[in-house]
Parts: structure tokens; C-alpha cells; sequence
């Protein structure tokens, strides 16, 4: 059986055209070894993706976001995963936001720590990022260029 498990994502851009990552230990198919993800999770019943997206980043950063700050989403990406035994599809739904600077209103929920990224130091990670062609996303949207409709990422 695989569980749909909706998750909203943020592209958090602080001043200096940095954005927020998140250490983790990705679950299968991917290697158990360290990778970098953006801030979010899942939409819980009765929220739209871009409440659930501010709630995630509130959650996860201590920033405080309105779905109206948010815009549209800028990409999506979808696929499966499996943790102990059960599996899912999630379909991630990613938005943009700029934050008033790099340091976190509290403390972040970020189990292996948390970094800021250049977009070029993005596209030349050795460590996996997801999502795969955040980069090249990013390098767009810190000059301003928003996708007319969301761009659709590599799983």
C-alpha cells in the first residue's frame, strides 16, 4: 500500500541571496548519507499547500509568513519513497520567500543543522540537494524572474 502525503516546501532567501538548507539522512531509494533539504512538510487536512507551507517554515524557522507573501508556487516535483517498510508518494509543492536576515527567530527543527547557500555553491555541492535543479530555480528567482506556472523538478 503507498500513502499520498502532500508536502510544501519554501525557498527561503535571506539579503544576501542565500537560501536555507537542512541536513538529513535522506530515506530510500536515495543513499543513507548526508544530503541538504529545503524547509517544510507535510499539509495537514483542511490546510491549503500554502498554509501549510507558512506553518512548516513558522515550525521549522521561526519566521513568520502569510500565504499572500507567498505567491504562487514556483515548482513542483513528485515521486516515491519508503521509510521502514512503508511507502509513499509525495507530490512537493515549493514557494519562494524573501526573510529579513540569516538569523533564525528560534532554534531550527534541523536534526543534522542547517546552512545558508549560494545558488552557486548549490551547483556545486558535492553532498545531494534536493531537489534536484533547485540551483538553477534559485539563480532565477533572486533575480526576480518568477515562473509564469510552476517549473516541474527531477525527483
Amino acid at each position: 500500500m503507498i500513502t499520498y502525503r502532500p508536502t510544501a516546501r519554501v525557498v527561503l532567501a535571506e539579503p544576501a541571496g542565500r537560501v536555507l538548507m537542512f541536513g538529513f539522512v535522506p530515506p530510500d531509494p536515495w543513499p543513507a548519507e548526508p544530503a541538504w533539504h529545503l524547509p517544510g512538510g507535510a499539509v495537514e487536512p483542511g490546510e491549503t499547500v500554502a498554509e501549510a507551507a507558512c506553518r512548516e517554515v513558522r515550525e521549522e524557522t521561526g519566521f513568520v509568513l502569510a500565504a499572500a507573501d507567498l505567491g504562487g508556487p514556483v515548482a513542483v516535483n513528485a515521486g516515491e519513497w519508503s521509510v521502514r517498510g512503508h511507502r509513499f508518494h509525495t507530490v512537493h509543492t515549493y514557494f519562494f520567500a524573501r526573510v529579513p536576515g540569516m538569523e533564525l527567530p528560534e532554534p531550527a527543527d534541523d536534526g543534522l543543522g542547517h546552512r545558508w547557500w549560494s545558488a552557486g555553491e548549490l551547483s556545486r555541492a558535492t553532498e545531494r540537494v534536493f531537489p534536484p535543479g533547485l540551483a538553477g530555480l534559485v539563480e532565477g528567482l533572486l533575480e526576480g524572474v518568477r515562473p509564469d506556472s510552476p517549473v516541474t523538478l527531477d525527483w
